[in-house]
């Protein structure tokens, strides 16, 4: 059930794209100045990304190869036609003929009989034949029925696919709009950073003008302040880049008059959102919703009508035809002398021996078959494992990220009473510079554990083949 309803999700996500490519299209910057949550993001992304629009042509590409299967169902309607002109030496009495008169005596009273001459008529030199017909096929070795199948499998496994390449996508732009709010979070860590070192750094040379510290001290502090600056303008750097990755991975183009730094406001904030379900459940839920196991699924079943198309090669062919068809007169020059009528009837081929053909067909078509299998086996495999990779990765980013939420705590608090005993004299200003490092830099492997943990989440999620948009909407 639950894939019926995904496929549903999928047509119904089609017909979306196209009319959001219409309306929008992928040069409409700007929508990217108003604010933006992460399922907006998600429902820009489904309409401009690239990879998405170029899957949804193979959806459709899919289609036109479904209606190419089915073809053998439907009547066809064939007109043929020919003209040939022949000369009149290869004609066998190409000229008239005449043979004289014919006599002969029958007993009295009747007497003789004498005929008038008899001339044969000059034949046809051109030939020429024009007729339509409507050929339905009747019976071919049940490929007919086959090819209803085929068709639909053939359907299932395209949507099936897109909707992979879909979720793959969305798991790209998830990641990315994390990494952006990292960014931002990283460059409020090294601003924080840079303020409270500059007002040290202004406090201690209070103190050096009146006489209290050395110059050491504001020598120190300076250097403290300068690598703070660089580090921020570091951050401020991957930040940009950040945006542009995802601004990218939303399908839309930059114009070259926008600066690299794109001014984005995104309104959902990087939580540490739970699970809330157990390992073996996950694994459940990866084995009946992943669409890749569903798509491989389809492919055995279209192996196995490939194996009856296969054997369908020695099995007879039936068809029913009917039509019109018009003919020039054989004893006639005149072009247009013709004789006309309609025509029914049917034919049957039966090919009795194919030199090993359908043989070699059915070989490939069964070997084929058992490839399926074994790559559905393996897909089952790789999709259980990511799952637990994912698993195991969530617990390890909880722990490193519940690990950084204590560090936070204690560094504000070891800054603290290094400040309070610097300002006592009994610290000097290399504890507080150490504590205040220490703190930046727990600050900010806070926020790449919240990342983590985002990232690790939705990763779960996707090996899962849970819904990414369904999930970031009930945040």
């Amino acid at each position: 059930m639950h894939r019926t309803v995904s496929l549903a999700t999928v047509v119904l996500l089609t017909v979306v794209v196209r009319i959001r490519a219409g309306e929008t299209g992928s040069s409409d910057f700007t929508v990217l100045h108003r604010p933006l949550s992460k399922v907006q993001a998600l429902n820009l992304a489904i309409a401009h990304n690239g990879t998405i629009l170029q899957a949804q042509k193979d959806v459709e590409a899919a289609a036109g190869v479904a209606i190419q299967t089915k073809a053998i169902l439907y009547p066809h309607l064939n007109n043929n036609a020919f003209y040939s002109v022949r000369q009149d030496s290869l004609i066998e009495a190409n000229q008239e003929r005449n043979l004289g008169s014919i006599s002969f005596t029958l007993p009295p009273p009747i007497g003789t009989i004498e005929s008038s001459p008899v001339i044969l008529p000059k034949i046809n030199n051109q030939n020429w034949a024009n007729d339509i017909r409507v050929v339905q096929s009747i019976y071919e070795g049940g490929r007919m029925l086959s090819a209803v199948r085929s068709s639909r499998l053939i359907n299932e496994q395209a949507l099936l696919n897109f909707q992979s390449t879909v979720a793959d996508t969305l798991l790209s732009v998830t990641n990315a709009f994390d990494d952006v709010l990292r960014g931002a979070m990283q460059i409020e860590v090294r601003d924080a950073s840079v303020t409270f070192l500059s007002a040290l750094r202004d406090d201690t040379v209070n103190k050096y003008n009146a006489g209290a510290l050395p110059h050491f001290d504001v020598l120190r502090q300076d250097v403290e302040v300068s690598n703070a600056v660089a580090l921020r303008v570091q951050t401020v750097g991957d930040y940009r880049v950040a945006k542009q990755r995802f601004v990218e991975l939303l399908g839309y183009n930059v114009p070259p008059s926008v600066s690299d730094d794109l001014s984005l406001t995104l309104t959902t904030p990087l939580e540490a959102q739970p699970y809330g379900k157990s390992l073996e459940t996950a694994l459940r839920d990866a084995i009946l919703n992943r669409t890749e196991i569903a798509a491989l699924e389809k492919e055995e079943r279209l192996r196995d009508e490939a194996i009856i198309v296969a054997k369908s090669g020695l099995k007879p062919s039936v068809q029913a035809f009917a039509g019109y068809q018009l003919l020039s007169q054989v004893q006639s020059r005149e072009f247009t002398d013709q004789v006309h009528g309609a025509l029914i009837g049917g034919q049957l081929t039966w090919p009795i021996f194919d030199g090993f053909l359908t043989k070699g067909r059915v070989a490939e078509a069964v070997a084929l078959r058992k490839k399926a299998s074994d790559a559905l086996a393996e897909a089952t495999r790789i999709v259980e494992l990511q799952v637990r990779t994912a698993w195991s990765n969530l617990r390890t980013a909880r722990a490193v990220l519940d690990a950084q939420a204590d560090n936070v705590a204690k560094g504000e608090r070891a800054l603290e009473l290094a400040q309070i005993r610097y300002n006592e004299g009994d610290g000097t200003q290399i504890d507080v510079l150490n504590a205040q490092t220490a703190l930046t830099e727990a600050h900010g492997s806070f926020v790449d554990a919240l990342r983590n943990y985002s990232v690790a989440r939705a990763s779960l999620l996707r090996a899962t083949g849970a819904d990414l948009q369904w999930s970031s909407r009930r945040r």
